[in-house]
């Protein structure tokens, strides 16, 4: 079966954000409209996302090959997971949220989502982490901040900033001194850092029918002093995540937001996009999810391929009492990782699926990888789909282009590892899984919706 200079190229991509990503403030074209209580259809407040792999990220590499590309896939998925289980055992340990909060990124392969702060408005590019509840982003003046062109936000020059003090506090390490003023810390698992000051301000929204809309008295972190890890490509984090009564800017807008991620090994596709409050767009099948340890766990019960349903014990999914076990769906990392019987039950099948017309190819640096010598479209024409199954009957289904990645122009593998080979003893569903999807978030009903999707089909 037939199945440049690293710096020029920061200042144009910020060029040319104006027309192909953020939210223009200067456009005359633009319909303005400030954000009310109303019974009229709600307005979609609109981020443009931009991948990793992406001509307009700005640490895209034009000289990065397929192969370089999983490789890094591959680390970075290796590097969250190792976040994850800092976060869940710190938790379990202490109170102490720095312990395990998350650290963006020490790849730069994120998602960045776009807004604007402030006004008049400045563009920002924020990491979106469902599993963060922390949102903040560089203020000036900042120590060891990177001065990308007009991206730092410049409190003193925006005419609707004010200091926040309003409780609860949202952030860790929270002091209000006599002026008034608020200040935060946070430290990440990797040693990364950001301080500052909580300050509240407009957030500038696309609309989705080419307007803006306006957010006002948002509550951030306007940091002044930030340690990187080895990722500079971005301002800040969009936390997304609700956590002991934290707000993450999803919460301070309704606790609802949708994602839509398209094909991640498209450069130029130019549709993904996160839409947070009343407009967001929650359609399709829905299942249960739990936050445990600042993380959404959700509930699965069983993977087929095509007709098949694999011998999976649903209970292998179940979370345990000593914070083991369980499913997490994360925007973090790139590869889905599951119990090493579930893998191999997994594998298995796969090997059964190809025996007699694909050879099996070696990795040496991932030798646990599930790996053939072939292309993905010419050879996996009519591959029949993996399906992940949740409770309350959702899927996500999972076409050859989700399911395996191609490494390089005669090699592709599997985007599935076992979780022993990282030391976690949790299942994760990464990005590669959430492909032609739309995913949304219902935080106060605890509900996520799985819709297959061209995200262009929302986009316009």
């Amino acid at each position: 079966m037939a199945f440049v200079h690293e710096s020029l190229h920061l200042l144009l991509f910020f060029l040319s954000l104006s027309t192909c990503c953020l939210p223009s403030s200067i456009s005359n074209t633009y319909k303005t409209t400030t954000l009310a209580p109303s019974t009229s259809k709600p307005h979609k407040l609109v981020s443009k996302l931009i991948h990793y792999n992406s001509i307009h990220h700005p640490r895209y590499n034009p000289n990065e090959t397929a192969k370089d590309q999983m490789k890094l896939d591959i680390k970075h998925s290796i590097t969250r997971l190792t976040y994850l289980k800092a976060r869940i055992e710190g938790s379990l340990v202490s109170n102490n949220d720095y312990r395990s909060s998350l650290s963006p990124s020490l790849t730069g392969r994120t998602i960045l989502a776009n807004l604007s702060i402030g006004q008049p408005p400045v563009p920002q590019l924020l990491i979106m982490d469902t599993a963060s509840y922390i949102f903040w982003t560089m203020c000036t003046p900042c120590t060891s901040c990177i001065q990308y062109p007009g991206q730092i936000f410049d409190p003193s020059k925006s005419s609707t900033y004010s200091p926040s003090c309003r409780e609860p506090c949202y952030f860790d390490n929270c002091k209000c001194n006599l002026t008034n003023q608020r200040t935060y810390s946070i430290r990440y698992a990797d040693k990364s850092f950001s301080s500052g000051t909580v300050g509240s301000d407009v957030i500038v929204f696309e609309t989705g029918d080419e307007g803006i809309t306006r957010v006002n008295k948002i509550d951030f972190g306007c940091a002044h002093n930030v340690i990187y890890n080895s990722d500079q490509g971005y301002n800040g984090v969009l936390g997304l995540g609700l956590n002991s009564g934290r707000l993450s800017l999803a919460a301070q807008i309704g606790k609802k937001f949708s994602y839509c991620i398209g094909t991640l090994a498209d450069k130029y596709y130019n549709y993904n996009q996160l839409i947070l409050g009343e407009g967001a767009n929650l359609e399709g099948y829905t299942t249960h999810f739990e936050v445990h340890y600042g993380l959404n766990y959700v509930t699965m019960e069983g993977i087929s391929v095509g007709e098949k349903s694999l011998d999976i014990d649903p209970s292998i999914f179940e979370i345990k009492k000593n914070g083991t076990g369980g499913v997490i769906i994360d925007t973090g990392s790139t590869f889905s990782y599951f119990v090493d019987d579930v893998y191999k039950l997994l594998y298995n099948e796969i090997q059964n699926l190809f025996q007699g017309s694909l050879q099996q190819a070696r990795v040496p640096k991932f030798p646990w990888m599930l790996c053939y010598f072939g292309s993905i479209s010419r050879d996996l024409i009519g591959f029949p789909v993996v399906t992940f199954q949740f409770a309350g009957g959702a899927d996500l289904v999972l076409d050859s282009l989700s399911f395996f990645q191609q490494m390089g122009d005669h090699v592709f593998c599997m985007t599935i590892s076992p979780i022993s080979e990282i030391g976690i003893d949790v299942s994760v569903i990464g990005l590669f899984a959430q492909q032609s999807y739309n995913v949304g978030y219902d935080q106060g009903n605890g509900l996520i919706y799985f819709q297959r999707i061209d995200c262009e089909l929302l986009s316009s």
